[in-house]
């Protein structure tokens, strides 16, 4: 496993969103990791999509 850590600062405008999105994506890994049974929970964004939008909202400020 590899973990990524962005230390760039966040707006707090765009922290909410981003802390959701984190935790989306380490409880995905961490049923993935643990062998539970069922589908892992469903992911909101591909790191693209999430990138697509970070750069919009940049660009509309």
């Amino acid at each position: 496993m590899v973990v990524v850590q962005d230390v760039r600062e966040v707006s707090e405008e765009h922290q909410t969103v981003l802390n959701d999105a984190m935790n989306d994506r380490m409880r995905a890994a961490l049923h993935k990791v643990w062998g539970e049974q069922g589908p892992a929970p469903v992911q909101r964004c591909s790191v693209a999509l999430m990138t697509q939008e970070f750069r919009a909202a940049v660009a509309t400020a």
